[in-house]
């Protein structure tokens, strides 16, 4: 096969999932898998999801803490989806511990690039690959509290638009999908958290963030996995480099 983005896509493909347990990470197993194609997925503590979605979806699971050290799961992976990711302060800047900015960093920025370093040998081998980063609607613009997460998801805004125009020429392409608030058990708990400290019901907070969204709701995770089944298409071949909102329009104003 020779290298060039319009090259046609192995079939079937071998997908690595990162997070692969989170709500949005579970979508994006669940999706791959209906379509055919082999997954593994990265998981941390959430074992009873990670044996469903095997026993399920026949998707593979690898438990991997990406705290520390770690080695990159087994395989010739022709798809990469960086879904894991962590939002540990809502504090302002001039408060934001060094630890927690260091991990933040870590998780949402050099766990990505270290997975990247991993499968692109392959990738350029074969002359095809795809790299989805997850990104966030923080990754366009900023808001006050999330400065750790805003840099971080900036962060790898700026790597996946270097990526996409070193490796373009062989074959792979790499894009970013940014979605606002999603239907997930974590927004669930950061309301619960939220409204908590404020003296609210959970309900009013999810409303909040429903707000935000010039559609009245939060994105689903099905919603981001459907981008994420195109980019990795055959149709995607010319698609690089680019930040995806799935926001309902909440970024253009």
């Amino acid at each position: 096969m020779s290298a060039g983005v319009g090259n046609e896509p192995p079939t079937p493909l071998h997908i690595l999932i990162t997070g692969g347990t989170g709500t949005l990470g579970e979508a994006m197993v669940m999706a791959f898998a209906k379509a055919g194609n082999r997954v593994s997925f990265q998981y941390h503590r959430n074992l009873e999801i990670a044996e469903r979605l095997e026993s399920q979806w026949g998707a593979a699971g690898v438990p991997i803490d990406f705290a520390g050290e770690f080695d990159t799961p087994a395989g010739e992976f022709d798809v990469l989806i960086n879904c894991a990711g962590i939002n540990e302060s809502e504090e302002l800047t001039g408060s934001v511990s060094l630890a927690v900015w260091e991990r933040m960093l870590r998780i949402n920025v050099t766990v990505p690039l270290l997975l990247t370093q991993a499968v692109l040998p392959g990738m350029v081998k074969r002359g095809w690959g795809r790299l989805i980063n997850i990104g966030s609607i923080y990754s366009l613009r900023v808001a006050p509290h999330r400065a750790p997460y805003a840099a971080s998801k900036h962060a790898l805004s700026g790597l996946t638009k270097t990526i996409a125009k070193e490796y373009a020429g062989a074959g792979i392409t790499c894009n970013e999908i940014c979605p606002s608030a999603v239907e997930s058990r974590l927004i669930n708990r950061i309301a619960e958290d939220r409204a908590a400290a404020r003296g609210i019901d959970a309900e009013r907070v999810l409303d909040e963030y429903r707000s935000m969204n010039p559609l009245g709701r939060l994105v689903t995770a099905e919603e981001v996995a459907s981008v994420a089944l195109y980019l990795a298409s055959g149709q995607a071949g010319n698609v690089n480099g680019v930040s995806i909102p799935v926001d309902g329009g909440s970024v253009v104003g």
